[in-house]
């Protein structure tokens, strides 16, 4: 159901509206992360737009990998503008195929409709978030089979260190590498091409988990069962970040390294 730019709801409409919990939104309120825009004289909250619009970019980071803590950072910043606030997520969701490629088109129209100033439809951003809680309840079943509740707190001590930005500039380093990878599967694994794209896998890995050699080898492990299954929940596309045959270079040229 259509609901108009400017209305407002309490927060058991609200909940009920953007399939978050009400137990979640008095969470965001308490920690200061999601004020809603006031109260009833009888002390109920109220919500709005700017909640909604606020909410989506809780719900996004949140799928992006960050924690509640780290995203309130985030959000506090001064130049943190909902407008680029959408940008650097309609980034994220383009990299998703198919089941987020509505989500995608979805933010297209909600930016421009912010830019025209023309108010939000909530809908289409109520929209962008049953379809990222579908992705986030695939998430949290893969990591259960792989990680502990002590490896993704390892996990979000180690996100702390990047920024929306830098992170994106991270994962950027490591398409272009294993494209490069992908290019030179001929190469002699003890040649000098290969082992100078070995050496740069290794440093990527320290760069990022460099001091974390157990959760380095529970990634490894799932990484080689999203490659037997071909799906890998926790990628932007749904699939594992690099097939068989790289990872079988990357060994056979690190193999070659170490008899050297």
């Amino acid at each position: 159901m259509n609901k108009k730019a400017g209305k407002s709801y309490r927060i058991k409409e609200f909940a009920g509206l953007t399939r978050v919990t009400a137990r979640a939104l008095h969470h965001y309120d308490h920690i200061g992360l999601l004020k809603p825009t006031g109260r009833t004289e009888s002390g109920y909250r109220i919500y709005t737009e700017p909640d909604l619009l606020r909410l989506q970019q809780i719900v996004t980071l949140k799928f992006m990998g960050f924690s509640l803590d780290r995203i309130k950072v985030i959000l506090a910043r001064p130049r943190f503008a909902v407008r680029k606030a959408l940008g650097i997520q309609i980034e994220a969701v383009d990299a998703e195929i198919d089941r987020l490629r509505r989500a995608s088109k979805a933010l297209r129209a909600m930016a421009e409709s912010l830019d025209a100033g023309s108010g939000v439809e909530w809908n289409k951003v109520i929209h962008i978030m049953e379809v990222i809680k579908m992705s986030d309840e695939a998430k949290k079943e893969w990591t259960k089979k792989f990680f502990t509740d002590t490896d993704m707190k390892e996990f979000e001590e180690i996100g702390k260190k990047y920024t929306p930005e830098t992170m994106k500039a991270y994962q950027d380093r490591w398409a272009a590498l294993i494209a490069e990878v992908e290019r030179n599967l001929d190469a002699d694994p003890a040649g000098p091409l290969a082992q100078s794209l070995a050496e740069r896998w290794k440093a990527l890995l320290n760069e990022g988990y460099g001091g974390h050699e157990g959760l380095l080898q529970k990634i490894g492990r799932a990484n080689q069962e999203a490659m037997k299954t071909g799906s890998h929940p926790m990628t932007p596309s749904g699939k594992p970040p690099f097939d068989q045959r790289v990872w079988d270079f990357i060994q056979k040229a690190s193999a070659a390294r170490k008899q050297k």
